[in-house]
């Protein structure tokens, strides 16, 4: 297999995170709806409607941080880094890449560590049965996908060092 081909599956990978986030939007949607209506209309509000809103914006945020990575749909400020040379844009963004791999590798990996104690410990929200670490697990996921998109980002800057502009 060669990297063209890694690079295309892990862009895949991206895009169906994403999807899910979508999915846990919608699903996060329809429970806010139906815990507003239960509470004002048949004063019976959803138990841990809370809780369950809290792992579904977990989902959706991680799901769609790599694929923004990937898409470069992240909010930047450059109303300076505009009118930067090439040559400092580009080191700019290289050591930018760099520490933002730094970071989220960082939330991923104590995500992980955060998931296997959760698991061990059988940790639970009050109002649920469900167990809290395959959300954590899903954090470092969405997380190390992120880390993915930030090395082919230090790459794509490194071909474009070497006079390849992708």
């Amino acid at each position: 297999m060669n990297l063209k081909n890694t690079a295309n599956i892990l862009g895949l990978i991206s895009y169906l995170l994403s999807r899910i986030g979508c999915i846990a939007l919608f699903f996060m949607m329809c429970l806010t709806v139906v815990d507003v209506v239960g509470r004002y209309i048949f004063n019976a509000p959803i138990l841990g409607a809370f809780e369950m809103t809290e792992f579904l914006v977990l989902i959706m945020v991680f799901s769609f941080i790599g694929y923004a990575q990937a898409q470069k749909s992240h909010v930047t400020v450059d109303i300076l880094f505009d009118h930067f040379p090439d040559k400092i844009k580009w080191l700019v963004s290289f050591i930018n890449y760099l520490i933002c791999l730094g970071m989220v590798f960082i939330i991923a990996w104590m995500g992980f560590e955060k998931a296997i104690e959760s698991f061990h410990t059988g940790e639970k929200p009050l109002n649920l049965a469900i167990p809290n670490h395959p959300f954590v697990f899903f954090l470092s996921l969405g997380s190390a996908v992120m880390c993915v998109e930030f090395v082919r980002d230090i790459f794509r800057k490194l071909h474009e060092l070497g006079g390849e502009k992708k």
